[in-house]
């Protein structure tokens, strides 16, 4: 008997007649997880939201919340007898309606349903929008407004929280406060939540799992250490932009030859045959830096990001190069200047395609 809190089941994500998404498969196992689905605009996370929340049919597939199918081709249950509340990106506060007024229509939807966990109070204070209550959505912030959205769909603790773009309008400052806050809040009240966001750092930190939509699939479902360090496809790798593809050759089971930095060691993901031309994934975090290596290549740009610095490398094969080297490295280099990588080259998962 499978127990999973929530099961997606071969769906194809439509608005109309047009697929978004085909044939997607995933689960949330347990009461309280917290997933996250990453993709470039338009590709249809959002639709996926809408078809979850009642919005939308589906003819292929099903959906099952607690046991119980809510979409499939014969089934469809209602939106307002799902129990899911769903928090769009744009503004969907009601405009004739005050803040605090838009907040409450929340809990009064659930008033019947479930205790109370938290209060009114305590969502103000977390999201801190005490002095916007008594405003009317036009007269708020995009910012403001979003929270205020957010506010009303913790306060119904719906059996599935869906969250579009949830923290897109927050000002950077105030961004991972609320995201710190947000994730306590979820685990705590244990409310199942699915959130779409384009920003894989978000992704990450709030998702036990990441979902990678791209060209009209799920690419990859998985923790989002193994999607960040183990992507399993040449896609993902592009859309998280986060190291370079170089060409090299497989020459042991444990070693593969590139033609600019030589003999690199470790422990192959996929296993290739001895002599298999591949692609190879470096991460900036996967080579070292060190100024007495001769193995040295020129700074095209340097890019500062607080804790630590990006080197762009380029080698004497025209190979683009990123290194990472923690901010307080006792030799900064400029650009145009030569960079050493520590030898021997030693990467622990080689990923390879």
């Amino acid at each position: 008997m499978n127990n999973n809190f929530l099961e997606i089941k071969n769906v194809d994500f439509k608005i109309g007649n047009k697929t978004k998404v085909k044939n997607v498969t995933f689960s949330i196992e347990n009461e309280g997880d917290i997933i996250c689905l990453l993709g470039p605009s338009g590709i249809g996370k959002t639709t996926i939201l809408r078809t979850i929340a009642g919005l939308e049919n589906i003819d292929k597939g099903s959906i099952i919340l607690k046991g119980k199918t809510l979409s499939s081709e014969k089934i469809r249950i209602e939106p307002e007898n799902r129990n899911i509340s769903l928090s769009f990106q744009e503004n969907s506060l009601f405009p004739h309606y005050s803040i605090k007024k838009n907040i409450l229509l929340g809990a009064d939807r659930n008033k019947a349903i479930k205790k109370q966990k938290i209060t009114f109070d305590d969502l103000v204070d977390f999201l801190n929008i005490s002095e916007i209550l008594n405003k009317y959505p036009h007269e708020v912030s995009a910012g403001e407004a979003q929270r205020a959205s957010l506010a009303r769909s913790l306060i119904t603790q719906p059996d599935l929280l869906l969250l579009d773009e949830p923290l897109s309008n927050v000002d950077q400052s105030f961004k991972e406060e609320i995201q710190e806050k947000l994730k306590k809040l979820l685990k705590d009240l244990k409310i199942t939540t699915i959130i779409v966001t384009h920003d894989s750092y978000e992704a990450f930190y709030l998702g036990s799992k990441c979902g990678i939509i791209l060209d009209q699939e799920l690419k990859q479902f998985d923790d989002p250490y193994n999607v960040y360090h183990l992507p399993n496809s040449i896609e993902v790798v592009n859309f998280l932009n986060r190291g370079t593809l170089i060409p090299a050759e497989v020459t042991s089971p444990k070693s593969l030859e590139n033609k600019d930095l030589g003999t690199i060691t470790g422990n192959f993901v996929k296993s290739f045959p001895i002599g298999s031309k591949v692609k190879l994934l470096v991460q900036p975090e996967d080579l070292h830096h060190d100024d007495k290596s001769n193995l040295k290549f020129h700074i095209i740009d340097r890019k500062f990001r607080g804790t630590n610095f990006i080197y762009t490398l380029k080698t004497p094969s025209d190979t683009i190069i990123p290194v990472l080297v923690h901010s307080h490295h006792i030799h900064q280099h400029e650009v145009d200047e030569k960079f050493g990588i520590k030898r021997p080259i030693h990467i622990d998962h080689i990923v390879c395609f």
